[in-house]
């Protein structure tokens, strides 16, 4: 008989913590060594996304429930912290993994001034400069077309990369740094903070205020540790291997990357989305993997997924790795607008996918972020997975975990769920500890994330370790033959060869 041990663990992102009130998007990741690693957007004195002021707090625990040590990784300081404004550049959407040799991905989006979801303006920010993508700039704030930023940043020599003129490539008296701050004949130039009485600050490209500007669209932002997470590299910005030019938002899935073995290499990947910019169309969010072969240096884009059975969108989203009888299927579950969260399958590494379509078993979360979770446990000889999302289908609400079952065709039986709270759950991120146990971190306010641990049972049943569980209830799910028929052809087309 399963028996739970009471213990306390702390919160690590409370109001206050470092100077915000207000956090969201949790990234939760067990590291390597058994530290436990989690980062959110600090959103200070508000609960918006971009355009505003947000930055990217981690936190690390030893023994993955207390005494969390601190670092804003990503922090612009345009505006003061704290300071409410839909001029300042942000950060925003974290997502974590970490690969066999103990290096981890943090990746995020990141917003010049006035950017956000639906600012981002077609395009990369680069252009092909003498067979060479460059980043471009623009001297003038009212600048809005790319074939106007004349200028780009070219090579960097030590700490510093020149301001270039686009049209003959010469070198102007400007430079900037690995953080894209701005310098002039090799001294730091500056402007005053926003927010702030007399607070000068460093410029930088992703700032209004700046004497160069970077074209207003979003740019997929990684940063590396090598140390869990003591020290962080420069920034390397993504977009440019990624995104198209036709394309306006192209942004991050927030929560866990994936690492696994593919063709004998290991593979790291996250999920990303983009948009037409249009509501109104038909199918106006796309959900899609990124992934590297060389532990992060360059990265590629799968094909396009389809959308069947009559959702019109996918967006964030998670992957897991299925495995049985030695076969291996990634699967992408992702946020849509349908009642039930929709998946898509892989089994060539994530660089093509069968059509999107809904777990009828996995009712509600409509339009919200959803969690996935790959375990080492085995319930009756079968892998286990855990899914956390919203259980109401009318609103970011009722938390549900629930346990799924692989079978041999790699659908899985889901157990009855476990019933989190009956209020606000909208994000969330799980985690495996060291010891076996689980960890989740979930949006119970609309601007507060709360952390739990619990277990798992050998019968699949969970138990929140500091008690005060609400019971579990068996799920009763409306059933759409349709939709069922989909789900038995997916698996047979995957595994099963047609004449």
């Amino acid at each position: 008989m399963f028996m739970a041990t009471k213990i306390n663990y702390s919160q690590p992102f409370d109001a206050g913590t470092l100077g915000s009130e207000r956090y969201r998007i949790p990234a939760l990741y067990t590291l390597n060594d058994g530290r436990v690693m989690v980062a959110a957007d600090a959103r200070y004195s508000h609960g918006s996304d971009s355009p505003n002021n947000i930055d990217t707090v981690v936190a690390v625990s030893a023994d993955g429930q207390s005494e969390w040590q601190y670092a804003v990784v990503n922090h612009f300081d345009d505006y003061a912290d704290g300071v409410t404004d839909k001029d300042s550049a942000s950060f925003i959407d974290p997502a974590i993994a970490q690969s066999a040799d103990g290096r981890i991905f943090l990746l995020t989006d990141v917003f010049p001034s006035q950017g956000g979801y639906l600012q981002a303006k077609k395009g990369t920010g680069f252009a092909s400069v003498n067979g060479k993508k460059r980043m471009l700039l623009s001297d003038r704030s009212h600048d809005e077309d790319l074939a106007d930023f004349g200028f780009y940043i070219g090579d960097f020599d030590g700490e510093l990369a020149p301001v270039c003129v686009r049209s003959d490539n010469t070198k102007t008296e400007f430079a900037v740094d690995r953080e894209y701050r701005l310098y002039k004949n090799g001294e730091p130039i500056y402007c005053e903070q926003k927010g702030a009485s007399g607070v000068q600050v460093q410029q930088n490209v992703f700032y209004s205020a700046a004497a160069f500007h970077a074209y207003r669209t979003v740019y997929l932002w990684l940063r590396t540790s090598d140390d869990n997470g003591k020290t962080w590299s420069a920034p390397q910005i993504l977009s440019d291997q990624i995104k198209s030019d036709a394309e306006s938002f192209l942004g991050l899935c927030p929560g866990r990357g994936t690492v696994f073995m593919h063709n004998g290499k290991q593979r790291i990947l996250f999920c990303v989305y983009n948009n037409k910019g249009l509501f109104f169309d038909p199918v106006f969010e796309n959900a899609c993997a990124i992934y590297s072969d060389d532990n992060g240096i360059t990265w590629k884009r799968s094909k396009k997924i389809a959308i069947s059975h009559g959702l019109t969108k996918t967006s964030e989203s998670q992957v897991v790795v299925l495995e049985s009888n030695g076969r291996q299927v990634l699967r992408m579950y992702a946020r849509n607008n349908s009642n039930f969260i929709a998946f898509a399958d892989s089994t060539d590494g994530g660089e093509t996918w069968t059509p999107f379509c809904a777990d009828m078993a996995l009712e509600g979360t409509r339009n919200c972020m959803v969690s996935f979770l790959a375990t080492d446990r085995k319930i009756d000889g079968r892998q286990v997975i855990l899914s956390s999302a919203g259980g109401s289908v009318t609103a970011r609400a009722d938390g549900v975990l629930r346990v799924g079952l692989v079978q041999e065709d790699f659908s899985v039986r889901w157990l009855p769920a476990y019933h989190v709270n009956k209020g606000f759950y909208a994000y969330s991120c799980l985690t495996q500890r060291r010891d076996g146990s689980f960890a989740l971190l979930y949006e119970d306010l609309p601007d507060h994330l709360q952390y739990m641990i619990f277990t798992l049972s050998e019968d699949g049943k969970i138990s929140e370790i500091n008690g005060n569980n609400i019971a579990f209830v068996a799920d009763s799910l409306p059933v759409g033959k349709k939709l069922q028929h989909a789900l038995k052809k997916t698996y047979v087309s995957l595994f099963t060869k047609t004449k």
